[in-house]
């Protein structure tokens, strides 16, 4: 340790018996015999504490179809796992994306949560439409798809959803996007390129129809290895 030297106030001409400096000799002293308590001093400065990293989850926010629909899509999902090698969607139940997943901080759910109830209470029920497929082949994604129409009831709701996002909780345009195109997913990235295409050419003009009405928006959290429903919010308010 170095101590600066700040003018003649030393004792013998500014040396002990040992040519050192009075004050440096008992420091020295301390080192070696530890200081008056016993305790030995530490010549380092103590660390400061980290600060425990925020935790935060994963949510997203959707429409779910009816029991008997949703029956039926995942027969064509089991279809996809067993003929594609695709399992991925076979996961997580039949859903309609209006936001897609964000991370946030769990101490916002509450908050959240009643938003979107309070949100939800002020749209009606809606009849949601299925018609046909669809696929989508980019360098990091490929979806084959059941089409969604996009109705007004669909469209607005999912518009009001955005703007609630964006307003009440910071959301940035590159998170909350306007531009929305409804469709329940049947296989996703896992299905490879070969299988892929042969699904695309099965499916592009197959027939499917179906409906079913929504009465419910669902906001899901990741638990870390599935989707679990946190909140349920009915449109319209109470029944």
């Amino acid at each position: 340790m170095h101590y600066e030297r700040k003018g003649p106030g030393l004792v013998n001409g500014g040396k002990s018996g040992h040519g050192q400096p009075r004050h440096e000799q008992q420091n020295n002293d301390r080192r070696r015999n530890g200081n008056s308590q016993g305790k030995q001093i530490n010549p380092r400065k103590p660390q400061r504490p980290k600060k425990p990293k925020k935790e935060s989850k994963i949510y997203f926010i959707a429409l779910l179809p009816n029991a008997a629909v949703g029956k039926e899509i995942i027969r064509m999902k089991q279809e996809f796992a067993d003929f594609y090698e695709a399992r991925k969607a076979l996961k997580v139940l039949p859903y309609i994306t209006v936001q897609v997943p964000f991370t946030a901080d769990p101490a916002m759910e509450k908050d959240l949560c009643e938003a979107l109830t309070d949100f939800a209470g002020g749209m009606k029920p809606f009849e949601v439409q299925l018609n046909g497929f669809g696929a989508v082949a980019l360098e990091h994604r490929r979806l084959i798809f059941i089409n969604v129409v996009k109705s007004p009831a669909i469209m607005d709701l999912h518009k009001q959803l955005i703007l609630l996002l964006r307003k009440d909780f910071g959301f940035s345009s590159m998170l909350a996007k306007y531009g929305f195109n409804p469709h329940i997913s049947l296989a996703l990235n896992d299905i490879g390129d070969g299988l892929f295409e042969m699904a695309r050419q099965e499916y592009e003009d197959k027939a499917f129809q179906a409906a079913f009405r929504v009465n419910n928006l669902y906001l899901l959290r990741h638990t870390g290895t599935a989707w679990e429903v946190l909140h349920k919010c009915r449109l319209g308010g109470e029944a």
